[in-house]
This record gives structure tokens, sequence and C-alpha cells, in this order.
């Protein structure tokens, strides 16, 4: 309990400090909705969120295409990363995640992913919930969020709601080493991708 307590102060604590991002061409991908059976939406909410990766894995030597587009809609938080309705705060200018090792004595629960404080800024007129997942593109890898690591993030607007202006929903991005990476926003208006660069050290596995 105490270490979701001091892992909670600590993402919180970000959302007046986000990192700016620079201007430049957009990498965003959109896929319009899917409508989810009935059984699969009834046993999980989220099943109709829960499309295909709509970002390719790159080919060998590719360059990572970096989402360089950022805008500032809000005056409460720094420059939103990507040109959906949905984007990170936090990244360094050109789309790059500089993550670092969990620090000792902060009661961390999962040490074997570096770790940044991101936050997710989301536009008033999304109303339903958002599903946040991430992978990596330039090999086989994860993203994760938050302590204890999860692989979705769920971004709900009942329990982000605020009087007017975009929410925001202070998280961790979670990663175990350097290279190229997407974030994917499904929502019920369409997934938007974004695209980073993680740049950190090599985490090694806690032993299974």
């Amino acid at each position: 309990m105490a270490s979701r307590l001091i892992f909670a102060v600590a993402v919180l604590a970000f959302a007046a400090s986000a990192c700016a991002a620079g201007p430049g061409p957009a990498e965003q991908v959109t896929a319009g909705p899917v409508q989810a059976s009935g059984s699969a939406a009834a046993s999980d909410p989220l099943a109709r969120l829960r499309r295909p990766w709509v970002t390719a894995p790159l080919r060998p030597g590719e360059p990572c295409p970096v989402t360089t587009e950022s805008r500032s809609p809000d005056p409460a938080f720094g420059p939103v990363l990507g040109g959906g309705p949905v984007g990170p705060v936090g990244l360094d200018p050109g789309g790059v995640l500089r993550y670092s090792v969990p620090e000792s004595g902060q009661g961390w629960g999962d040490w074997d992913w570096g770790w940044q404080k991101v936050m997710w800024a989301v536009d008033p007129a999304v109303t339903t919930p958002v599903l946040v997942r991430g992978r990596r593109l330039d090999s086989p890898g994860e993203v994760g969020f938050d302590d204890p690591v999860v692989r979705e993030l769920v971004l709900d607007p009942e329990r982000d709601a605020a009087p007017g202006g975009w929410r925001d929903h202070p998280s961790a991005t979670r990663v175990r080493a350097p290279g190229c990476y997407a974030y994917q926003a499904d929502t019920d208006r369409g997934s938007f991708a974004i695209v980073f660069r993680a740049v950190g050290p090599v985490m090694t596995p806690a032993p299974g």
C-alpha cells in the first residue's frame, strides 16, 4: 500500500511541470470505430477499443518515424505530443522519452522496468473511456504503465472529470530497453498512434 501511495504522489506532482515537445510533422495514424460482439462487450467493456495495431513494426535499418507534431490546447500543462484528441505530455523535444532506473528506497514493485513520468491529456470532447497501449517497433519489446506495471492504461473520463478544458491523467511509462516505440490510444472516435524514441539503460528482467 505504501508503494502505491509513494508512486501516486510522484506522478501527481508531475502534472504541473511536464516537459515541452518540439514542433514538426505528425506521425499519427487513425482508424475508424470497430464494434465488438455483444458477448465480448458484456464480459470485457474494453473489447470494442482493443483494435489491431495501426503502426507496423519497422524493417531492419528503417528509421524511427518519431512523432514531432505538438500543440498546447490548455495552459494548465505543457505541449501535447501528436495531433489527436489524446496525447502524452512530458516527452523531450523530438519525441524522446528519457527513462531512468527506479530510485532505491521508494517502494517500487517492479524494479526491472525503467520509468518516466508521462501525463496523458484528453480532449473534453472525448466523453468515453480511452485505452492506451504501446509496443516496440524496431525489435520485440513491450511498453508498460505505472507500478506495478500494467500493459494497458485506461483513462476514465468520469474519474478524471474536471470543469472545462482538457482532462489530465498523471501516469508513468515503463520500458526495459532503448529503441523505437509507439503508443496507441483507442477511443470511440478512432485509434491514434504516437511514435517515440526511448533513451535510457537496458534493464535486466527479474528472474522468473
